[in-house]
């Protein structure tokens, strides 16, 4: 199998009609701009041979520095088709953060929006690989230290690169994880291929391996994507760049913050077929504007709507399908670290009347283990952990032994272990209890957080939570909820406890209840329980509850 991400650019570019519009990039503003596929081939095209032309070389590493706009996707199609290796760049890192991940992935190049100029000068005398900078601006070229974007891309003749490309080129994924520093996940492209490029609908069809077989339209693709993650994130720039590979279009919303009545306005205006969202953290806002307003919006194109390694709540997924019947919800359990383990498909006719959730189904590739590596049985009842064999990374850039602790070979075969802990179910399918590396040891009890997120988010007056585990002299850790309310909703501790005390067994009943504006979450809604912790140890060490 020799399909890489460049020759299927490279055929995207060949087969449509260039006139056909590939990528709009929406705002708060309407339509801020858009690249037909002649534009788009004309600008990866001269930006892929600038780079080459600037110095560096195929296998390099360029950094993308940037918030979601038109230029990350321009950016990370160029460096396919220059055999450069994508290394995404969480844009709220701090200089420390920063210097850390572009040193660690060798970066040779970084391309920058002008907002982050100030950080990345700071660390510019820390780096020692970066000999290039090429900087993303609306105005005038700001830094005298870095070329220009708009003049690497549209300089040239906009002309195919005569270069031999591999399946075994690199495209990396830069991931912070719960504790450590961030590491770089080394996928190769035809591998990763086999992850992402699967029908939305269907994710456990296999992926095309031919350029035949993608069977891009001359016409153009009518399934339209809608990219509300960062660009920064897998599932953001992942579900981006598969579109264009099928010749689909891409829409990107140029926003500070997730607004909930703009995406689905959106979705509408653009007659947009398929969405990926990151579980509660989108879902929940989205819902309440349909039910604060029903029958504003008309959803009628919206066939997928995808989530990936998120919560995403029976009650949720249920709303969704009540204002958008025609819809399929789907929701996979995956990781920058593997392909997808186990998934569930819901439509209007399902039951998601289980507080747990919807039960998931293993994927193929899915085999469930105890903590000595020995397989689970598909029994109501047991518990185990997630690992994937088939479409698995080749481990963490230079760290072996991070790589030795996920990637684990088991009867010879080569598995991948994200951390996701399930339970099987009486038919043999799993419900998702969480990863293993936020578990909660309570009087000796291993107790996930998900587990109760689920049965609180179910509650009509939680709007979102996460469950933490905090210091605690008899039971070691002490489970405590930090629930942001919906409206009017009352902070009544003792209404969340018994709520969960319904649903879950008693050790699972939250000692502490907290209640906050917002939740501790990143930019593309994954929750950060090491900042929850610390502010609920804090919270309660001043109330005098501690301990």
């Amino acid at each position: 199998m020799t399909i890489n991400f460049g020759d299927m650019f490279d055929n995207v570019d060949r087969v449509v009609d260039p006139d056909f519009i590939l990528v709009y990039e929406e705002g708060h503003e309407g339509l801020l701009r858009s690249l037909t596929v002649g534009q788009f081939k004309h600008q990866t095209n001269n930006l892929a041979r600038s780079l080459l032309a600037m110095g560096c070389e195929p296998g390099d590493k360029v950094a993308i520095y940037m918030r979601n706009r038109l230029e990350y996707l321009v950016a990370t199609v160029a460096l396919a088709k220059a055999r450069l290796v994508h290394v995404n760049v969480n844009y709220r890192y701090k200089a420390g953060e920063l210097a850390y991940l572009l040193n660690n992935s060798d970066a040779r190049c970084v391309i920058f929006e002008s907002e982050f100029a100030d950080t990345l000068s700071t660390t510019r005398a820390q780096l020692d690989s970066a000999d290039y900078f090429i900087e993303v601006t609306d105005d005038n070229l700001e830094q005298s230290w870095s070329h220009s974007f708009d003049e690497s891309a549209q300089s040239g003749n906009g002309e195919p690169l005569d270069i031999e490309r591999s399946s075994s080129d690199q495209f990396f994924m830069y991931t912070g994880g719960t504790t450590g520093m961030p590491k770089g996940v080394m996928w190769e492209q035809g591998v990763l291929w086999n992850m992402i490029g699967p029908n939305p609908l269907t994710p456990f069809s296999p992926a095309p391996q031919t350029l035949t077989e993608l069977n891009v339209p001359p016409q153009g693709g009518k399934n339209k994507t809608l990219t509300l993650l960062p660009f920064m994130h897998g599932s953001g720039v992942w579900s981006s760049i598969a579109s264009v590979a099928y010749g689909d279009p891409v829409v990107s919303m140029r926003c500070r913050r997730f607004d909930p009545a703009l995406t689905l306005a959106t979705i509408d205006k653009y007659s947009i077929a398929n969405v990926t969202i990151a579980g509660d953290a989108f879902a929940k806002p989205l819902v309440d504007e349909l039910e604060a307003h029903p029958g504003k919006y008309e959803l009628a194109t919206l066939k997928g709507l995808r989530s990936s390694a998120m919560l995403f709540s029976s009650r949720n997924k249920a709303l969704f399908l009540k204002h958008c019947p025609g819809l399929t919800v789907i929701d996979i359990v995956g990781s920058s670290e593997s392909s997808a383990s186990a998934a569930s498909i819901a439509t209007l006719e399902s039951d998601l009347s289980q507080s747990r959730g919807l039960p998931m189904h293993l994927t193929p590739a899915a085999t469930v283990f105890d903590e000595n590596w020995n397989k689970v049985e598909a029994k109501a009842g047991n518990t185990g952990f997630l690992a994937v064999s088939g479409a698995i990374p080749l481990g963490y850039y230079k760290d072996e032994e991070k790589t030795a602790q996920t990637m684990t070979v088991v009867d010879g075969v080569r598995y991948s272990r994200p951390g996701d802990w399930v339970e099987f179910q009486e038919d043999g399918s799993v419900i998702f209890l969480g990863r293993g590396n936020v578990s909660i040891n309570t009087g000796g009890e291993k107790v996930f957080p998900e587990e109760i997120e689920v049965t609180l988010r179910a509650h009509p007056d939680v709007a979102d939570c996460l469950i933490v585990g905090v210091p605690d002299d008899r039971f070691g850790q002490a489970i405590t909820a930090v629930i942001r309310l919906g409206p009017n909703a009352e902070q009544d501790e003792e209404v969340f406890k018994a709520h969960v005390r319904v649903e879950l067994a008693d050790y699972k009943v939250p000692k502490h209840v907290l209640f906050v504006p917002e939740i501790f979450r990143s930019a593309a809604g994954k929750a950060d329980y090491k900042m929850t912790t610390d502010y609920a140890v804090r919270t309660l060490e001043e109330a005098g509850k501690g301990g």
